[in-house]
């Protein structure tokens, strides 16, 4: 098959999937019915009935069940998922408007039709944005409902599995898990630069090494660990962005307020933050192009990396959908073909397009200006 016809069979196979979704919903839907008619109720549990006869994992069948409660406030989305012209990307990233939109949710809805007619043109990350900016749009109290919901949602639960092993799972909202993954990360950081002499990397191949050095300094941090390097007390770090004039004035078209992970917040939440915290600016010039941060080094220093994330909210691949945390950050020259270890020269990826870049043949060009990359084979 030529380039073309794989992009042809692609779009088909795409095609096919939504209608395929969108079956999976109806189904749901269906049982969801069957259970509560009047006259002859079936007592079953769509969830247990979609891992049991669906071939799907608890999570996925949650994920159906979910996604079926989105089509069910917004038909129309679900007629387009049906017909095959959006995907169920596009579907959950109508849910994540709905959550924001939280008790705003009849404005939000005003705008359905825009956003069904959008979804069966615009990528899913594109569409993610167009949502998140439209519920952003028609919040009135800034976005202080939704954070007090997240607040309300953390969690953390411990469970002995039936090997003796231990599973933990949670969900923070953005403040406390910017300062949980602040602090498990700079233990990562230092492990990793030390070569691991400390705590050895001997793991199965199916488990990521990062992954076991974040088990190895959340138990650490329980235990009262200290930055191995400086043998002080690991302090938290919650990165926000947001413009000034959001942080004078609130929300405005085209402002941001957000943690480096990407949650949004509240204004009030980041001006109570800035009254307590250490603030460390990042200066943009009129093409938001970060100056003067860091030093060389070999490896992007802290400061550089915050600049980074003030740039890229995702792999610097276009249409790569790989959160900046989870990328590397890569030499354009590399170090050692003499590279300077600066802005200009740098760029995150995730760690498919890092190969891609350094085994794959892959020559990158960056344009310092505009931040613009180029690919060649």
């Amino acid at each position: 098959m030529t380039i073309d016809q794989v992009r042809r069979r692609l779009s088909e196979v795409c095609s096919l999937q939504a209608k395929l979704d969108a079956e999976k919903l109806a189904l749901s839907a269906r049982m969801v019915s069957l259970l509560h008619d009047p006259v002859s109720p079936a007592y079953v549990i769509p969830e247990r009935e979609l891992v049991a006869h669906g071939g799907l994992t608890s999570r996925e069948a949650r994920t159906i069940i979910a996604r079926g409660l989105v089509t069910e406030v917004a038909p129309d989305m679900g007629a387009v998922l049906a017909s095959g012209d959006t995907t169920a990307a596009h579907v959950d990233a109508l849910g994540r408007g709905l959550k924001i939109a939280g008790v705003e949710r009849e404005a939000f809805l005003a705008h359905l039709p825009e956003l069904v007619e959008a979804s069966t043109t615009m990528s899913a990350s594109d569409f993610s944005h167009l949502v998140t900016e439209t519920a952003k749009s028609v919040v009135t109290d800034d976005g202080l409902s939704t954070f007090e919901r997240q607040q309300r949602e953390t969690f953390f639960t411990i469970r002995t599995e039936t090997d003796g092993c231990v599973t933990v799972r949670g969900r923070f909202d953005p403040i406390s898990g910017s300062i949980l993954k602040s602090k498990i990360g700079r233990l990562v950081e230092a492990m990793f630069h030390s070569g691991d002499k400390t705590v050895p990397v001997d793991v199965m191949p199916w488990i990521e090494p990062n992954d076991h050095r974040q088990a190895k300094a959340l138990i650490a941090l329980i235990n009262g660990a200290h930055h191995t390097d400086t043998d002080m007390t690991v302090r938290a770090e919650v990165v926000v962005h947001i413009d000034l004039e959001t942080l004078k004035n609130g929300l405005h078209a085209g402002g941001t307020c957000r943690t480096a992970l990407g949650a949004d917040l509240p204004v009030e939440t980041v001006r109570r933050l800035a009254c307590e915290a250490e603030i460390l600016p990042i200066v943009l010039d009129g093409r938001s192009v970060p100056i003067d941060v860091g030093r060389s080094k070999r490896l992007a220093t802290v400061h550089q990396r915050r600049a980074l994330e003030a740039i890229y909210r995702h792999c610097a691949i276009p249409d790569c959908e790989v959160p900046f945390d989870h990328c590397n950050i890569h030499h354009i020259e590399y170090w050692e073909n003499g590279g300077p270890t600066d802005l200009n020269n740098m760029v995150p990826l995730c760690s498919q397009h890092h190969h891609a870049a350094h085994e794959g043949g892959w020559k990158l060009t960056l344009n310092p200006k505009t931040r613009k990359l180029t690919i060649d084979s």
